[in-house]
Formats: C-alpha cells, structure tokens, sequence
C-alpha cells in the first residue's frame, strides 16, 4: 500500500509531498495536478521495472548505473518529448537551484519517491530520471545503494485512464501494446481484451470467479447478460450482450443479441472499471475520472461497488474526480484536496467547501483568480460597466484593470461572504 509519494521537478510540481491514505480520493478543479499524482506512481513504476529488468540481477558497480528508457517505451503517458515531464520543460539547473560548486548545466534531477506498508513494515523507493535527449532518459534508483525494496517490487499497479470511446473491431493485443494504448488515454481499445482476458482465466481456472462476478454486476446494475467473448478462429474479438434477461436465466428468451459497441457510454464506461479490475488484479489502482459518462445515481452505485471489490481483493484505490458524489460519499481524511497546496481534508466542512467550489466555480474563474491580484464582487453587469466608464473619465489607476481582463464576480442576489467562500478555498489570498 502506498502511504506519500514526493516528486521533483515533475511537470507542474517543482517540489511536492503527497499523504494518501488506504483509499484515496484526488479532488479539484481541472490542470491542479490529480493525474500528475496518478502519472507519477506509473513513472515510478514503469522506470523501477525498467531498471530491475536490465539491471536487478548485475554487479553492484553495474547496478549504480542508470538503463536508457527511450520515447517509445514510455508508456505511462504519452510525450512528443522527453523533456515534457520536467517542470517548465527545464532539464538543467537554473542559476537560483544550483548549489555550490555545480556549474551552468547540471541536470535538472527529476525525482519520484514512493513510501508504502505492508503489515506493520515500511518501505521507500525513489527513482531518479536524468534527461539525455527528446527520445531517451536515463532512470535509476536513487541514492548510493541501488536497490528496490522487495514490497516495491512486488507491487502490481494498474492505471485506468477515462474511458475515451471504443472502436468497430478490435483485435488481440499482447501485453506492451496494451500497456502503450493505456498510456495514450485509449482504454476503450482494449476493452474487448480485456474482458476475453476475464473469460479466459476463469476457464482455465476454477478457482478463478472473475467471469461470474462481472457478469452478476452487470446484470445487477443494468439488467444486461453479457455473453462469453468468442476469439478463436475469428479476426477479431466478438463481445456481446443481450439487452435484458431471459425469464428461465439460459438462452436468449427471444431477446436481441448486440455487440457491446453499441451500448451507451455509461455501460462502457462501467464495463471498463469492472474488467481493469478482474484482467489486472493490482495491488494499487489507479483510476482517472471513473465517473465521467455516468449519471449522478450511478456515480454512486459504481463508486459503492468498486470500493466493495476493492476492499474483498485488498486492493488500494486512488482516485482523481470531479464528482461532487464521489466527495460526498468519502470520509474527509480520505480525500487529498488540491485547492491551494495539496492537503488531506481535517473535517466534514472542509469537505462541503471543496464540493461547492468544484460546483460553482468554473475553470476559467479559477484561471483568472490565480492570474488576477484581486477580485472585484459587484450585484451584476451593469455595475460593473458604471465603474469601468468612471474609472475611464477619472483617468483612475484601475483604468488600466479594467480595459485589460478584470475578474469580477456578479454577486446576483448574495450576500459578499456567500459568494467569496469557493474562492476563498481555491485562491487563499482573495478578499
């Protein structure tokens, strides 16, 4: 179970603690940094099993050296360029950042430090990521002792991106090419793989009640039967369902078979969550907006569900949303708020002030708040526009506010510390 992750130097975080809990719920607005929280436990895990593949079983001289991982063997998120990853795309060390001693040009390290339990033992992995060119970094472990401890290395991570769409056809993928479709945000292409990966195991195992268990939750929260993919001696996978259930529980009942293309988005989406969770049993599951394309009573029922499996497959759940359900269904020290500084929530009011300011504040409000070195709170429009031509006729300092991109609040009826409160969870300095 992962506990904190620290990063340096990772996109939008120069330096930056994280404290999670067993589950975890990442809330805030768009672009504060949740998926760079999920992409920083893929990196560190992608480059750990990169070094531990070319490097785990060499001599200790060897093993202090770092292994090239190249562009195209970055699957955990897709990059134009290497240096991407890094804040402000700066690699080398700028002026202020150097210590003693360094010259113009030392790298920029980026690192990525993972600290977990396992029972009543600790556990920390750091990885350090050197940049070498637009196509290729250099990853090791950090530190003088090159090593990973053994509960990192037995960790099984899974990332879901959000379900982006699924195609016509889609036929068999090995293992990699999955891992790459995953990093590009195109879950929907695997799906099929996935649920014949599901069928697979459990008829190869009969221990193994993966099968029966997403076909019962499917039935439950749809009232659909999902039938046994068909692969063999096909060009492609065949998944379907039937829209229904037959009365006697076998057969068709004269009920349409449909291949699962053609179902709504929020059965995708659902179906997605289900088969990443029996076809990739993790240790840690990542899951990026798991509501989106479902309605607010089957954001719950899904949130409900997921946490249950979880909790029967001992599996940590991170998730990053911006479903005012999903918050208000999760205990305030299991939410990591990313409004201002990355914080865990204290009580149950901090938690209704971050679901109002999820609520009411758009991202271009919260854009402009951080660009802005005030807020003006007027009743409406007209108000506004009577100070602005003012300002204009006065020659006022504010002039030049106004004529440029002002932020102002129209109030509409509120009282000024009603309308001032989800700004004041986002911009601590508004007033």
């Amino acid at each position: 179970m992962i506990k904190k992750v620290t990063v340096k130097y990772l996109k939008k975080f120069a330096e930056q603690t994280f404290d999670l809990s067993d589950h975890i719920v990442l809330a805030g607005p768009n672009n504060s940094g949740k998926s760079t929280l999920l992409q920083a436990v893929m990196i560190w895990n992608l480059a750990m099993r990169q070094w531990l593949d070319k490097r785990g079983t060499e001599s200790k001289a060897k093993q202090r050296t770092g292994v090239p991982v190249t562009r195209k063997d970055f699957t955990a998120l897709p990059l134009r360029e290497m240096n991407l990853l890094w804040t402000d795309t700066v690699t080398g060390l700028k002026k202020e950042e150097r210590e003693p001693g360094q010259k113009p040009g030392a790298p920029r390290v980026l690192e990525i430090k993972v600290e977990g339990s396992e029972g009543e033992d600790t556990w920390t992995s750091a990885i350090e990521l050197r940049y070498q060119s637009t196509e290729q970094i250099v990853a090791k472990p950090a530190g003088e002792e090159a090593d990973v401890p053994i509960q990192a290395r037995d960790l099984p991570v899974v990332h879901v991106p959000p379900f982006s769409g699924i195609g016509a056809e889609e036929t068999r993928y090995d293992g990699p090419y999955q891992d790459l479709l995953i990093g590009q945000g195109k879950a929907g292409d695997i799906l099929r793989n996935l649920i014949l990966e599901v069928h697979r195991r459990s008829m190869e195992d009969k221990d193994d009640n993966g099968w029966d268990e997403l076909c019962a939750h499917i039935r439950e929260i749809f009232g659909y039967k999902l039938l046994a993919p068909q692969y063999e001696g096909r060009p492609y996978i065949l998944c379907e369902f039937l829209p229904g259930f037959p009365e006697r529980g076998h057969g068709k009942g004269g009920l349409p078979t449909l291949d699962i293309a053609s179902a709504g988005s929020g059965f995708h989406q659902v179906l997605l969550l289900l088969a990443f969770f029996y076809a990739r049993p993790a240790s840690v599951l990542l899951l990026d907006e798991p509501d989106a394309h479902l309605h607010v009573i089957l954001q719950k029922q899904v949130y409900d569900r997921l946490r249950s499996i979880a909790a029967k497959r001992k599996c940590q759940l991170i998730i990053a949303t911006h479903s005012e359900i999903l918050i208000d269904g999760t205990s305030p020290d299991q939410i990591l708020s990313f409004y201002r500084e990355p914080h865990v929530l204290v009580d149950d009011a901090e938690r209704t002030q971050v679901r109002e300011a999820i609520k009411r504040l758009p991202a271009v409000d919260l854009m402009l708040a951080d660009q802005s070195p005030a807020v003006l709170y007027l009743e409406g429009e007209s108000d506004f526009n009577l100070l602005r031509a003012w300002a204009k006729v006065l020659y006022h300092p504010t002039c030049e506010w106004f004529e440029k991109r002002p932020f102002w609040h129209a109030n509409q009826g509120r009282t000024r510390s009603r309308s001032m409160r989800p700004m004041r969870i986002s911009t601590p300095t508004s007033a």
